[in-house]
């Protein structure tokens, strides 16, 4: 079974168009942008055209490459300022001079929708994603055994602490587990956010098709080698970190990379967004 995170994704923005047209006032969420890259651009159009869809309005704040941190850190305390603004996010990556964690710990903890501040009042939307596409095609992870495979601030760390607040018995491994492969092979769910395009192959599962893979890596690719996504994204591939061919007949479901926890993510985006103001 392939986990269409499109399919799921559409289910709940029926669900959050019902929502808003019962609410007094339209939801608004505010993107902070840095500079002009390629991806950053087509990941915001697609929040834009969700957030238009769902009947929500989205901002769209760009500011040059060369920004201060300060700058930024002022426009937050205005946007956290204003009632009319629901929801700030901080479109990611960043340029390395500014201090990301400044940026993220700025927005008001009920605002920080993505879910990313230390302090953030909402589960962070990539996590959300995972989870909710999961529950989608029926799958319980309460009592089952899950792989979580990296453990970054961003996807790792935070879904494997919601996995198992839903009563799931979480194993995190990252480059120094020595035994990644024994764990997965004995999972029931595996998750995978490492970053290194198709390096989970079938040897990481059993061969009785009865386990499920969700694959949140996105790395772009060129024939002749890998490239940073700050690349142009219309002249790459994009690839997961499982080897989607070679592990797809050994499972029961897994995610495709395009088309799989990055739909969820956007719906889980807004989400958040709409919990803030309810």
């Amino acid at each position: 079974m392939i986990l269409d995170g499109a399919k799921a994704q559409a289910a709940i923005q029926a669900a959050l168009k019902s929502r808003i047209a019962g609410m007094m006032q339209k939801p608004t969420l505010a993107i902070i942008q840095v500079g002009r890259r390629e991806e950053s651009n087509a990941y915001i159009a697609r929040k834009k055209k969700f957030g238009e869809s769902i009947g929500a309005s989205v901002l769209h704040e760009q500011f040059e490459e060369n920004v201060s941190t300060e700058v930024l850190l002022s426009k937050i305390a205005r946007l956290n300022a204003d009632a009319s603004v629901h929801g700030i996010i901080v479109q990611l990556p960043l340029p390395p001079a500014l201090d990301k964690t400044r940026i993220q710990n700025a927005i008001l903890p009920r605002k920080d929708v993505d879910g990313l501040g230390e302090a953030s009042a909402h589960i962070p939307a990539t996590a959300r994603g995972i989870a909710e596409l999961l529950a989608f095609y029926g799958i319980l992870v309460r009592g089952k055994k899950v792989a979580v495979l990296g453990r970054s601030a961003l996807v790792g760390a935070p879904t494997a602490e919601l996995l198992q607040k839903r009563g799931a018995k979480v194993t995190v491994c990252h480059r120094d587990t020595p035994n990644t492969k024994e764990i997965t092979r004995a999972s029931d769910v595996i998750v995978v956010a490492i970053g290194n395009p198709h390096l989970i192959d079938a040897s990481y599962f059993r061969d009785d098709r009865t386990q499920v893979v969700v694959d949140v890596g996105v790395t772009a690719v060129r024939k002749e080698g890998f490239v940073r996504l700050e690349e142009e994204i219309g002249k790459v591939m994009l690839k997961g970190d499982v080897a989607f061919e070679s592990v797809k007949d050994k499972v029961s479901a897994i995610s495709p990379v395009p088309g799989g926890v990055g739909p969820m993510t956007v719906a889980a985006l807004f989400e958040n967004l709409l919990d803030s103001i309810e």
